[in-house]
């Protein structure tokens, strides 16, 4: 076990890889025949336009929806419900309870994953002082802020001291405080933990910043993977050493045109 800021955490190298996958919904292919992995201690930014798989993928790794084609991978083996109990999942659709006491909620949550009434308590009060909100462990989620429900989003994902983390755009709608807190507990859990994390975001920037590599998709394909200096070696447009090509510019026409299914 490591202790990192006041939270205990299990020191676990895991790796999730993506082999093959495909999914059809109907005559529709919202992935087609995508392969990627994701390793211990790594930042993996998922991008693309709305539509392109996203979210489909995702949801794969975790169970949600079953692939067409293909398998996904935990530390070499077929993933099983037990593996997918040790990743921490932030969906796209938030799904906590708006009349519920946060403090309650997230007790009760982490208690699902197994541990015990005190414990669980103990993690909520830790996270949500590292998180800078432990003045609403009483109050409404619904009364919190938008930024605040994210960030308790972003609690239970990671509460039970996951081994993974999905987290499918969890900066959506932030604003830049609430951004900083969220991103530097990611970037926490990855360097000091091991942490494998992949995350879904339209920030390019963020992106830029956070990530060890990016995985750029379009209409179900991956279109290009690789870190960002990568990226911009081989897409980027002329530049200087004292003004670097922003990702946004080199990627624009690589992640536009993407469906408009809404399984993605």
């Amino acid at each position: 076990m490591q202790n990192v800021i006041g939270v205990w955490y299990n020191v676990e190298v895991v790796d999730i890889e993506c082999k093959n996958i495909s999914k059809k919904f109907n005559d529709f292919y919202a992935l087609d025949d995508i392969s990627f992995k994701i390793s211990s201690g790594e930042i993996v930014g998922f991008i693309g336009a709305n539509g392109a798989g996203k979210t489909t993928a995702m949801r794969i790794i975790m169970g949600v929806l079953a692939s067409t084609n293909g398998q996904v991978l935990f530390n070499n083996h077929e993933i099983t419900l037990e593996d997918r109990r040790k990743i921490g999942y932030m969906p796209s659709e938030r799904g906590l309870y708006p009349k519920k006491k946060v403090g309650k909620q997230l007790q009760y949550l982490a208690m699902l994953h197994g541990l015990s009434a005190s414990k669980a308590n103990e993690q909520v009060d830790k996270y949500l002082e590292l998180l800078n909100i432990k003045q609403y462990k009483n109050k409404a989620l619904e009364t919190l802020s938008t930024g605040n429900q994210q960030r308790i989003q972003l609690i239970v994902s990671l509460i039970f001291e996951p081994s993974a983390l999905i987290l499918d755009e969890p900066f959506s709608g932030l604003d830049p405080v609430a951004v900083h807190d969220m991103s530097s507990m990611i970037r926490e859990q990855a360097k000091k933990n091991g942490v494998p994390v992949l995350f879904s975001s339209h920030q390019l920037e963020l992106v830029d910043e956070l990530c060890d590599r990016i995985i750029l998709i379009k209409n179900g394909k991956i279109l290009a993977h690789g870190s960002p200096e990568q990226l911009r070696e081989e897409y980027g447009y002329s530049q200087t050493i004292e003004i670097p090509t922003p990702l946004a510019s080199i990627f624009y026409d690589l992640i536009s045109g993407g469906t408009d299914d809404p399984n993605s």
